[in-house]
């Protein structure tokens, strides 16, 4: 009986390991990018978004039963950026929107990289999401998120760069919203769709981070 205890506990161990190391994995991520990015869990019914013109096109013609939102943003120190990223606002602001608009590109369907911003059409679309751009400024751009199956316009995602020179940094938001005809009972999976999406945006703005690192390389302190 010692043998077989100690051979069913060997086999436990070695099948826990991987499991233990995913779980190690996942939670140093997780601390990584709540460490390197702010995060707004509801977005207030007075911020900006909400009068945007974007959004009163889309989405302020009719009263929504809820409407989930999140932001989450970086602040970049200028000494750490790319020199030519800062010959003007214009410049910075193209390359944020032309990393973040690539992130969601390869998420969603594996798309080729593009070394241009998206213009106001353009597309990213699986067989579930459809992302389109409805608007780009000098300073933000915005488009719809729509789910295939049904053809529903549910969501709006914008994207803000801005260039303080005067206290020497940047910074890059990300908000989130949708919108649902009816409110039903929180399921688990919502809430899981939720932190996965705010993940998924921690994420695409680490690509900006580190795309605009005037050295390759991300070091951690």
């Amino acid at each position: 009986m010692g043998v077989l205890r100690k051979l069913l506990i060997g086999v436990a161990v070695i099948m826990a390991t991987p499991v233990l190391l995913t779980v190690f994995l996942i939670a140093r991520t997780q601390y990584r990018l709540v460490r390197s990015t702010h995060t707004i869990n509801n977005i207030p019914r007075h911020d900006p978004v909400f009068t945007s013109p974007a959004y009163q096109e889309h989405f302020g013609n009719r009263p929504w039963a809820k409407i989930e939102s999140f932001g989450c943003g970086i602040a970049l120190p200028l000494a750490t950026i790319r020199a030519e990223l800062l010959e003007n606002n214009s410049v910075f602001t193209a390359e944020v929107f032309r990393i973040m608009w690539n992130a969601r590109m390869s998420t969603q369907f594996n798309g080729p990289p593009s070394s241009q911003p998206p213009e106001v059409g353009a597309v990213s679309a699986s067989d579930s999401i459809c992302a389109k751009v409805v608007s780009v400024g000098p300073t933000e751009m915005a488009m719809t998120i729509m789910t295939v199956p049904n053809g529903f316009i549910g969501g709006l995602e914008v994207i803000q760069a801005v260039v303080n020179r005067q206290n020497g940094v940047a910074g890059v938001l990300v908000k989130y919203l949708w919108h649902n005809d009816v409110t039903l009972p929180r399921k688990w999976y919502q809430y899981l769709s939720i932190w996965l999406q705010l993940t998924g945006r921690r994420i695409w703005l680490m690509d900006v981070l580190s795309g605009f690192q005037r050295h390759s390389k991300v070091t951690e302190d």
